[in-house]
C-alpha cells in the first residue's frame, strides 16, 4: 500500500512538471532593432496547448504572441491583455508597430524544447 501511494505521488509529481509551462527571458540587448516592446525584457512562454505569451515580470501581465494565445485571451482561459500596450511604433513604417514575429518565433522554440 506504501509503494502504491509513493508512485502514484511521484507520477502526480512527473506530470504536473510535464505540463509545466516553458519560459525565457529576453532582453532588447540581444534583438537590437527588432526590439519591439517598451519594457527592456520581457518572458516568452509556451503554454502547453501551444499558446505563446509575452510576459511582463514588473505587472506580471501576460500579452498573447499567438493565436492560440489570443483565444484563451478572450474566452476567459487566462488573465491576459493585448500587446499593443507595449509594442512600440515601427520607425521604418510610420503608423505600424513592431513586428511580433522574431518573438512568436523564438517562444514556439520553448514548445519545441525537451522537457
Amino acid at each position: 500500500m506504501k509503494t502504491r501511494s509513493m508512485l502514484l505521488l511521484l507520477l502526480a509529481f512527473a506530470a504536473q512538471a510535464a505540463s509545466a509551462a516553458q519560459i525565457i527571458t529576453v532582453s532588447k540587448f540581444q534583438f537590437g532593432k527588432q526590439w519591439a516592446f517598451t519594457k527592456e525584457e520581457v518572458q516568452l512562454l509556451c503554454r502547453p496547448d501551444g499558446s505563446l505569451f509575452a510576459l511582463n515580470m514588473s505587472t506580471l501581465m501576460q500579452y498573447p504572441l499567438n493565436q492560440q494565445a489570443t483565444h484563451a485571451m478572450t474566452s476567459g482561459q487566462v488573465n491576459a491583455t493585448s500587446i499593443d500596450g507595449i509594442l512600440l511604433d515601427d520607425p521604418d513604417n510610420p503608423g505600424e508597430k513592431m513586428s511580433i514575429a522574431p518573438f512568436a518565433e523564438r517562444a514556439g522554440q520553448l514548445c519545441d524544447a525537451p522537457k
